[in-house]
């Protein structure tokens, strides 16, 4: 699969060419165009508690879609839903936590399974879903905003918007940024992730929920 990430870092777009019979998995309405011939698969991701529960309180949906190119190869283009950049990773044995909605695309050798965030985080306001992702192959993420990353040696506490994948080698938890519940609904600091090891933490520059305040704060009424 050959690609070129266009458009970086504000409107990223993924453009891929497949050989014959190549294929590559994607966010369910992530494609944005193909040539002609290309079969497309629709699948649902496991952790089906997690899809459920995505499904009625928010967030992306856990099905995806196989393209596969004809005889003739194929060529694809893909966007996520939000302004940002996309990157693309080289995934080994290792593994990477993901975000669910940084997923956008991978080759289909990847494997995810959905893993729910926690209570805490749910009733925090910010519920969490996660995606243990393993296989070795191409990894595309996309983020609101650019994507940073951070090297943890040690520990490192990051704000759970923020996060947009991290070594599965690394410890977390989920915790209030403060230390009160008021303070955290209310002080403008959610839950933040806690990491501890060594590894690395890809975290996006904005959060969506950030740009909703500012926007339901212009609308009148």
């Amino acid at each position: 699969m050959n690609y070129e990430i266009i458009h970086k870092p504000s409107y990223s777009f993924l453009k891929v060419k497949l050989s014959p019979g190549q294929t590559i998995k994607a966010e369910a309405g992530a494609m944005v165009y193909m040539t002609p011939g290309v079969d497309v698969e629709t699948k649902m991701g496991s952790g089906f508690l997690s899809a459920i529960s995505r499904r009625f309180f928010g967030g992306e949906s856990f099905f995806f879609n196989i393209f596969k190119a004809p005889s003739g190869g194929a060529e694809l283009g893909f966007a996520p839903e939000l302004p940002g950049d996309v990157v693309g990773v080289d995934l080994t044995d290792t593994g990477l936590i993901v975000e669910a909605g940084a997923y956008l695309a991978s080759d289909e050798t990847i494997t995810m399974k959905s893993k729910f965030g926690g209570l805490r985080s749910f009733f925090g306001g910010e519920g969490i879903f996660l995606l243990e992702v393993l296989g070795n192959g191409k990894l595309f993420l996309n983020a609101y905003g650019g994507i940073l990353p951070i090297d943890v040696q040690g520990s490192y506490t990051i704000d759970t918007g923020h996060v947009v994948a991290f070594d599965k080698s690394l410890r977390y938890k989920i915790t209030k940024a403060s230390g009160s519940w008021k303070s955290t609904l209310f002080g403008g600091e959610g839950l933040v992730m806690e990491f501890t090891g060594h590894g690395k933490v890809l975290i996006q520059t904005r959060v969506p929920s950030g740009f909703l305040s500012w926007l339901t704060g212009l609308l009148p009424g």
